[in-house]
């Protein structure tokens, strides 16, 4: 199998910044150098993408406030869960008690501390599964 294009032995992923005219312009120094080169001076800071996070310093907790499209949905879907329950609509009702489980996931699985996450999957397939045995029901109800 032969191929058209050549790729040099000399290939590398690591971009030339002595001849980059960006780089030029802004008077950067060349942040990578040869593996093989060892020299004395210290190579110039860089940054980076990584954190490095102390042992001892706990993970930053946020806190996750409803957004004003999931209060809406909670509240329609509260009252959709009455208005079932009132006319005996048992599609609605499943239907709504979905809404109610997928939008009520991140508040429930808190109570759960380390198993947050697991619990959270659970809720998710529970009403994925739930809104698909409503949408059986109601037409194979007619």
């Amino acid at each position: 199998m032969s191929t058209d294009k050549k790729i040099p032995d000399d290939y590398s992923v690591e971009p030339d910044d002595t001849d980059d005219a960006y780089a030029r312009e802004l008077k950067l120094e060349p942040t990578t150098a040869a593996p093989d080169e060892k020299s004395d001076e210290p190579r110039p800071k860089t940054f980076h993408s990584r954190r490095e996070v102390a042992v001892d310093e706990p993970a930053p907790q946020r806190k996750r406030r409803f957004t004003h499209a999931e209060t809406s949905g909670l509240a329609i879907s509260a009252v959709m869960l009455v208005y079932s329950f009132a006319t005996a609509d048992k599609p609605l009702f499943f239907v709504s008690l979905s809404l109610l489980t997928f939008l009520l996931r991140p508040l429930i699985g808190a109570l759960f501390g380390k198993h947050s996450r697991a619990v959270q999957n659970g809720l998710y397939t529970f009403s994925v599964v739930l809104f698909v045995g409503a949408l059986i029901m109601l037409f194979a109800s007619s």
